[in-house]
């Protein structure tokens, strides 16, 4: 059989072969991959069977584009040409462009400088840092800073770069070193003669409101005795606790106890207009260019326009809204009926609740919440803190480290600040796990 398959031309040899293997079982398969594993890449170059290293780098690039980055790191463990590839920063920088890995344009464009190295950006360590600190989010790994020095719970909380500066009970502001592991207050603004209930920090200008009735414009950058000197305008107008404000450039927004919104002129203090409609105190207010959102004792909702007309009333909630928030899809609210609620802001329908029983939410008056782009916090008397996955409501982590129910908190990519009744503020870092 040898020395005739020898005699026979290359289309009778496959004929052969053909047929062989057709009456061959596994033994014999098997023996053959074993004798023919050398053979078989006879006079090809090295590492024939990697067809990313032979392609030309541009298109092996292009196919590692279409990995994830956990298996874009995989490959880079494959070999040396591999490796090299996988370090193309344009794959890193796109992964950084997605929407799910992106940073608010302050931070990114903070992150991006300290990672420059001979006037190119280090995309890959970026990218890490990111993965790192969104996986942070995720599980809840972050480390918690107290901050002691208020003598009575704590109702409202701001911060910026460098401080953190946070009113209570004891109707004093405190400003906080955001940078020093100090816990010591490092100013405290004496001028309120009630509880200071609501806050907003904007560069060195603080604006607060207290059971007082007063609005009080600070000056932070003022370096001489921290007392009501440091006081530049205080506003005077409603007749009961200003439970909440927002600030922009030009105005502030006040909700109080005396069932009104109204509209302030920053740079003079004067009242520009007052809301009306709401039939019980008012406890927290968000506004844009367009609108004005408010939530109240009595149950509801209310969307403004600047004219002072009320455009719609959204009933849901068992019992007072306590806080809100909104874009340009929706508005999201927490209630002292214990649950959160996520409403169409063009229908005004409400299109889910975050409650305890359905999806783990929480057990306690939630006092609190803040949203972004992908995650929702929230916080209540339970003594939680709790992080949603904004588009499902899935809940993604329960924090723990208060002794007493969280009255406040305010977010970035990086922490969390928080206050509550047990009369401390805590910082939770995300960034240094």
């Amino acid at each position: 059989m040898v020395q005739w398959f020898s005699d026979f031309n290359d289309e009778q040899k496959n004929l052969v072969l053909k047929e062989l293997l057709i009456g061959c079982e596994l033994p014999q398969l098997h023996l053959l991959s074993v004798k023919m594993e050398a053979n078989l890449h006879h006079g090809c170059p090295p590492n024939c069977q990697d067809l990313i290293t032979w392609l030309p780098t541009n298109q092996a690039t292009r196919i590692l584009s279409y990995m994830d980055p956990v298996s874009l790191c995989h490959a880079a463990q494959v070999c040396k040409v591999w490796y090299q590839l996988s370090d193309e920063p344009s794959l890193w920088r796109r992964f950084c462009c997605q929407p799910k890995w992106r940073l608010c344009k302050a931070a990114e464009h903070k992150q991006v400088i300290s990672h420059m190295s001979h006037g190119s950006i280090q995309w890959k360590k970026v990218f890490a840092e990111r993965f790192r600190l969104r996986n942070n989010w995720l599980k809840g790994r972050c480390t918690v800073r107290t901050f002691e020095g208020h003598s009575q719970g704590i109702s409202c909380v701001q911060f910026d770069d460098t401080r953190i500066v946070s009113g209570s009970s004891d109707k004093t502001i405190k400003v906080w070193n955001i940078r020093t592991n100090a816990q010591w207050s490092v100013q405290t603004l004496v001028g309120h003669s009630g509880t200071v209930r609501c806050l907003h920090l904007e560069g060195n200008r603080l604006v607060s409101g207290s059971t007082d009735c007063m609005i009080k414009v600070w000056d932070l950058s003022t370096q001489e005795s921290w007392s009501s000197i440091a006081c530049k305008v205080t506003m005077t107008g409603h007749s009961d606790t200003v439970r909440c404000l927002q600030v922009d450039d030009m105005k502030v927004i006040s909700g109080s106890y005396d069932k009104t919104l109204k509209i302030w002129d920053l740079p003079t203090g004067r009242c520009k207009m007052t809301l009306r409609g709401h039939q019980a105190a008012v406890l927290c207010v968000h506004f844009n260019d367009t609108k004005v959102v408010s939530g109240s004792c009595d149950k509801t909702i209310k969307v403004w326009n600047y004219h002072g007309a009320c455009i719609m009333t959204l009933s849901g909630h068992q019992d007072a809204v306590t806080c809100l928030q909104f874009d340009a899809t929706r508005i999201i609210s927490g209630s002292l009926d214990c649950n959160l609620k996520f409403w169409d802001i063009h229908s005004g329908e409400c299109i889910n609740t975050i409650d305890w029983k359905a999806a783990e939410g929480h057990t306690g008056v939630v006092r609190c919440l803040q949203a972004d782009s992908w995650r929702l916090v929230s916080a209540a008397d339970d003594k939680t803190i709790k992080v949603w996955n904004l588009e499902t409501g899935k809940r993604l982590v329960t924090l723990r480290n208060h002794t007493d129910g969280v009255t406040c908190l305010q977010f970035n990519d990086f922490i969390i600040v928080s206050g509550s009744y047990d009369k401390t503020v805590k910082l939770w870092d995300f960034s240094s796990c």
